[in-house]
Parts: C-alpha cells; structure tokens; sequence
C-alpha cells in the first residue's frame, strides 16, 4: 500500500447516483462517483461537500460506499522507485481546502472536488496523469477510465482488501493513527493566523525585531511539509 494510490468507490445515495449518470458522457461506462488519494496504511485525504478536505478511512469507505470499490496505482511510482514521500507531502498541502461546488469548472487554490484534489495531488508531485488535463477538469470518469484500461496504471484492489481485513481486527490503532495525524493538522492551520501576526507586528518595530521576523520567516519557509493556507508556503 503506497502513498499516491487512488481509491475509486460508489455512494449508496441519489446524489451518487446522479453524479455516476452525468460522467457517462464523459466516459461511458463510468461508475464511479468519488475518489481519494492514499497517505499510506489505509488513510486517505479526499474532498467531500460537507467537510471539505479532509482525512477517511478505508474501513469507513468499504462501510459506506457499495461493494466493488477498486484501487489503482500509477505506474510511474513503482517504475521509477519515486519516493512516495513526496506524493504524501503534495497531498496533505491540500488538507482543509473548502469543497470546490463548481464542478469541472476553471478551479482556484482555495477548494478542491475530490477528483480535482486528487490530479492537484499529482501535479504538486510533478506527475502528469490524465492526459495532460487540468486538475479542475479531471473527474472520477477519468479514473474509472484508466482502471479500466490501465495502460498507465495497474490495479492493486487485493492489496487493500488484505489491509482492510487487518484494519477490521485492529481498528482502534488505525483510526489513533488516522485522527491524530488529522488533529496535528488542524492545529496548525488554526495556530497559523497568529504567526502570522506576530511577525508583522515584529516587522513593524525595531531592527533586531525586523531580523526576528525575517528569521522566523526563513524558518516557517524552510518547513519539510507545508500546506496551501501558509503565506511562507
């Protein structure tokens, strides 16, 4: 199980239902309503209309998605032995965007749909995927696509349905893992606005303040992870 692998599933509900029927245009035998990009040990980070971006799961998605979800990894990142650190670090820069609502549309840096978050993923990573196209215009069609045909994937569904029988009988350290990884997160894009003002106020006073700030700067951009509502990012 690798960091950048995309977990494609199916909602129970109408709403998945519909989105499922408007993609068959876009690729005919989509059945897909939603995707999510793998941080590694069964946690994935996805974009979803009621939390925005955030972290799930896989036994929580095996539990409310229909059965036949599928997982697909690109060929890129066994091939040419990338280190999936760099695809966990492009991911989770996206972590607590709002729900991008204007789906397939020109796209902004402050939201992101699932599949939009996903390609986002990859292209921080310097992974072209999906034909080149733009991150705001990639849909779970298109993953149902190359599963599909995986000419640039390979599908490692097994893989996950072993993971997840080990997560059903040892729940309770994969979901610590999972909401402590999260509630470090969130802590930090809540403690950022006061970083934030407490070097402005130390650029506005004297000079061994404004070296502080520049120093303080200099360290919050030398920060191994960074994330999209960082202005040192």
């Amino acid at each position: 199980m690798l960091p950048g692998d995309v977990l494609l599933v199916t909602g129970e509900g109408k709403l998945s239902s519909s989105l499922v029927a408007v993609q068959k245009a876009i690729y005919k035998n989509a059945i897909s309503s939603h995707v999510a990009f793998s941080l590694g040990d069964g946690v994935f980070i996805h974009a979803t209309g009621d939390k925005g971006v955030h972290l799930t799961l896989l036994i929580d998605e095996d539990r409310t998605c229909k059965a036949g979800w599928r997982v697909i990894r690109h060929k890129t990142i066994t091939e040419t032995c990338l280190k999936t650190e760099n695809l966990q670090k492009a991911a989770m820069f996206f972590y607590a965007q709002d729900y991008n609502k204007a789906f397939m549309g020109a796209g902004n840096e402050s939201s992101s749909f699932c599949s939009e978050l996903v390609a986002k993923a990859f292209a921080r990573a310097e992974i072209e995927i999906i034909e080149g196209r733009p991150p705001s215009k990639v849909t779970p069609a298109h993953f149902d696509q190359e599963a599909d045909n995986l000419e640039e994937w390979v599908d490692v569904t097994e893989e996950y349905q072993e993971l997840l029988a080990s997560m059903k009988e040892n729940e309770f350290v994969f979901r610590l893992a999972a909401n402590t990884l999260s509630s470090v997160m969130t802590r930090r894009k809540a403690n950022e606005p006061f970083r934030q003002e407490i070097i402005e106020r130390l650029e506005g006073g004297s000079p061994e303040n404004r070296e502080l700030a520049q120093k303080m700067r200099e360290m919050l951009a030398g920060r191994n992870l960074k994330y999209w509502h960082e202005k040192d990012s």
